[in-house]
C-alpha cells in the first residue's frame, strides 16, 4: 500500500509544480500584432528575450535663416538694462524671467520670432526669452542679442542659424 500511495503522492506534487510552472511562465512576446503606441523607450521581455522599442523620433522642422549677432549684459546697464539700481539691473525679461536665469543660453529677438522660439547658433541652442529697440529683421537677417557676459563673435556678425520648431 505504501508504494501506491507514494506513487499518488509524487503525481500530486508533479501536478503541482507543472501547474506552477505553467502559471508562472512568461507569455510568449506575439510580433504579428499591432505595437501599442509609446511615447518613451521601454523594453518587453518574454521566455529569455529582451526586446527594446523605442518609437519613432518626431520630425523636428526647421528653418535655415541669417543672423547677425550682438551680446548684452544687463549690469553693465546703459543701453542693456531698462531698470538700473544701485549697480544692478533689476529688469525682467520680455517672458517675465528674472535676466540672470538666461545667461548663456537667452537672446533677445526681434518681434518677426515669437518668444520661445529655438535656434541654433554656432552649434548651440538658444531660446528667444527678451526684446530690445535695436533688435529687428531687415528682411534678409533677423539681429539676435546673446545674454553672455562676454561677446561671442564679433558685434554684428552674420552667421547661418537654423530655427527649430
Amino acid at each position: 500500500m505504501s508504494t501506491f500511495k507514494n506513487i499518488i503522492i509524487t503525481f500530486f506534487l508533479l501536478t503541482v509544480i507543472v501547474g506552477y510552472d505553467i502559471a508562472h511562465t512568461p507569455k510568449p512576446l506575439v510580433l504579428a500584432q499591432e505595437a501599442p503606441k509609446l511615447d518613451t523607450t521601454t523594453h518587453i521581455t518574454s521566455h529569455k528575450t529582451t526586446v527594446w522599442v523605442t518609437p519613432p523620433t518626431k520630425k523636428v522642422e526647421t528653418k535655415d535663416i541669417i543672423v547677425k549677432v550682438s551680446h548684452y549684459w544687463p549690469d553693465l546697464g546703459g543701453v542693456n538694462c531698462l531698470t538700473f539700481r544701485n549697480g544692478h539691473c533689476v529688469s525682467k525679461m520680455a517672458n517675465g524671467q528674472n535676466w540672470e536665469e538666461g545667461i548663456d543660453s537667452a537672446i533677445a529677438c526681434p518681434k518677426e520670432l515669437k518668444l520661445g522660439t529655438k535656434i541654433k547658433i554656432l552649434g548651440r541652442i538658444w531660446v528667444c526669452k527678451d526684446r530690445g529697440s535695436k533688435i529687428t529683421y531687415d528682411g534678409n537677417a533677423y539681429w539676435v542679442d546673446m545674454l553672455t557676459r562676454q561677446t561671442v563673435v564679433a558685434y554684428g556678425t552674420e552667421v547661418p542659424a537654423v530655427i527649430i520648431k
